[in-house]
C-alpha cells in the first residue's frame, strides 16, 4: 500500500480582541508570574481593578486600530484624497503604449487632428501609416479627406511631432512624415460624439472611476486611564503615586493615537507635511518604499544621494508616477532615471543626465547615447553602480553607450547639443564636431554590454 504525503489543515478559532478576553488573559498572566504572592483575583483588589483599566484602554485601542483604511484616510466630510495618497485608479497606471507599427497607427490616428477655433468641430485623418525604411526608422504616411490646405497641413504635422516626441518608445525615429489628401470634403466632427476617443491625460471622472469614501473618526479621543477609576483612588492618599505609575503608559497610548490621527500625512505627497513627517525623515522614506512597491517600484540605493534628496525625489516620482511606469517611452525613461540617481536638476546634483536618445545611421544598430556629467568627488565604484543600473533601465532591444564627462564641461557639449536637437525631424546624423568630442570621451561600459 503507498503512503502520501499529506498537509493537514486546521481552522483556529481567532478570539477577538475584546475585553472579557483580554481581562481573562491578563489574569492569567498575573497568577503565572505572582505565584503565591498574589492569591486575590477577585474585583475588589486594587491591583486586579489597575488591570481592568488598562485593559479597557488597550480594548479601546483596538477598537480605533480596527477601522478600515478608508476610514483613516478619509477627512470630516468623508472623501479620500486620493491624488495626495498616490492611490492611482487602474486605467491611469496601466496606460498601454505603442510598440509595433499598428499600434502606432492606430494610437496616431485617435490623438491627431486639426481644430477649427470658433465651432471647435475637429477633423481627424482617415488613415495613418507606418512603415521602416532601410535604416529602420518609420516613414509615416498620414492620409486626409480633401484637398491640399497649408492650415490644415500645419496643425497636423504640429500635434504629430508633438505627440511623438512625448510618446515614442525609445529608439525609435521618424525620418519621413508625409500627407496625402484623398479628395472629397473634410468631415469636422464634434469632439463629444467621437466615443473612441479619450483624452491621454484623462481624470478620474472621464475614466468612469467610482472611488470609495470613508467615515471619519476622532481616533485621539481617549480618557486617561486614571479617570476611570473608582473615585476613592483618584482622590485618596495614593491618588498621586497611582498617576505617577500610569502616567507613562497613558503617554505611549496617547502617542499611538496621534500617530494614527495623522496617517494620511505620512502618506502623503502633496502639499506641506507636517513636523512630525520632517522630524523622521527615515520613517517617511520606509512609507514611501511602500507607496512605491504598489506599483512595483523599487528605488536603488546610491551612496551619494542624501536621505532629504532621497525622499524629495521619491515624492516627485509619485507625484508623475502614472506617466513615469511608462519606462520605454523616451521622455518618461529620462525623467525615471533621473529621480531613481537623486537628479531633481538643482545645482546641488552629482551627476546630470544630458542626452539620452542618440541614434547613429551608419551603424545600423539600435543604440542608445547617454552623456552623463559628473562630479570629480565620485568614485569609480559609484560609476559602475550608476552604469549597471542604467542597463537594467535600458529596453532590451537596444545597446547603451555611456559617455562620462566631468561636469565642468557641460556647457562646451550644451552648444554642440544644440545644432542636433530637434524640434520637427528628428536630425539621424550628428555634427562631425559633436561625434568628434563624444569619440575623445568614449567609455564603453565593460562586460556590461548586450544586443
Amino acid at each position: 500500500m503507498s503512503e502520501f504525503n499529506s498537509i493537514t489543515i486546521s481552522r483556529q478559532e481567532v478570539r477577538t480582541f475584546d475585553y472579557a478576553t483580554l481581562r481573562q488573559e491578563a489574569i492569567g498572566l498575573a497568577q503565572k508570574l505572582s505565584g503565591k504572592i498574589w492569591t486575590d483575583y477577585n474585583v475588589h483588589d486594587p491591583g486586579v481593578t489597575i488591570l481592568e483599566q488598562m485593559v479597557f484602554a488597550l480594548t479601546e485601542l483596538g477598537y480605533k486600530t480596527g477601522f478600515d483604511v478608508e476610514d483613516y484616510l478619509a477627512s470630516f466630510d468623508g472623501n479620500i484624497d486620493y491624488e495626495s495618497q498616490a492611490l492611482y485608479a487602474p486605467a491611469l497606471v496601466m496606460q498601454e503604449f505603442p510598440v509595433t507599427l499598428d499600434e502606432y497607427a492606430s494610437f496616431f490616428k485617435s490623438r491627431i487632428y486639426c481644430e477649427r477655433r470658433i465651432t471647435k468641430l475637429r477633423c481627424y485623418p482617415q488613415k495613418i501609416r507606418f512603415a521602416t525604411d532601410e535604416n529602420g526608422c518609420y516613414r509615416v504616411e498620414i492620409y486626409m479627406a480633401g484637398s491640399a490646405n497649408d492650415w490644415v497641413s500645419g496643425e497636423i504635422f504640429d500635434r504629430f511631432w508633438r505627440l511623438w516626441r512625448k510618446w515614442r518608445c525609445m529608439g525609435d525615429y521618424v525620418s519621413d512624415l508625409r500627407i496625402k489628401w484623398m479628395g472629397g470634403e473634410p468631415e469636422f466632427v464634434d469632439y463629444g460624439v467621437r466615443a473612441n476617443v479619450r483624452s491621454v491625460d484623462a481624470g478620474d471622472d472621464e475614466l468612469g472611476e467610482i472611488l470609495p469614501t470613508g467615515t471619519h473618526h476622532d481616533v485621539t479621543d481617549f480618557a486617561p486611564i486614571i479617570e476611570l477609576f473608582p473615585t476613592i483612588y483618584r482622590e485618596g492618599e495614593g491618588a498621586e503615586p497611582l498617576k505617577n505609575y500610569l502616567a507613562p503608559i497613558e503617554f505611549v497610548f496617547k502617542k499611538f493615537l496621534d500617530v494614527l490621527d495623522h496617517f494620511p500625512e505620512l502618506f502623503s505627497i502633496r502639499g506641506e507635511r507636517s513636523a512630525k513627517v520632517i522630524e523622521n525623515l527615515e520613517r517617511y522614506n520606509r512609507a514611501l518604499d511602500q507607496m512605491l512597491a504598489m506599483y512595483g517600484v523599487h528605488f536603488p540605493k546610491f551612496s551619494f544621494i542624501a536621505l532629504p534628496r532621497l525622499v524629495s525625489c521619491k515624492v516627485a516620482f509619485l507625484r508623475n508616477l502614472p506617466e513615469l511606469l511608462l519606462h520605454r517611452v523616451g521622455y518618461a525613461w529620462r525623467r525615471r532615471v533621473e529621480l531613481m540617481l537623486g537628479i531633481l536638476r538643482d545645482r546641488l546634483d552629482k551627476i546630470e543626465i544630458f542626452n539620452v536618445d542618440g541614434l547613429l545611421v551608419d551603424e545600423k544598430v539600435g543604440r542608445v547615447h547617454i552623456v552623463m556629467f559628473a562630479d570629480d568627488d565620485l568614485t569609480r565604484e559609484t560609476l559602475d553602480d550608476v552604469e549597471q543600473f542604467i542597463c537594467n533601465e535600458i529596453p532590451a532591444h537596444l545597446l547603451p553607450v555611456i559617455y562620462w564627462v566631468p561636469k565642468r564641461e557641460s556647457h562646451a557639449f550644451a552648444e554642440l547639443y544644440k545644432d542636433w536637437k530637434f524640434d520637427g525631424p528628428m536630425k539621424l546624423t550628428m555634427s562631425p564636431r559633436m561625434v568628434d568630442w563624444l569619440l575623445a570621451h568614449k567609455q564603453f561600459i565593460s562586460k556590461k554590454v548586450w544586443l
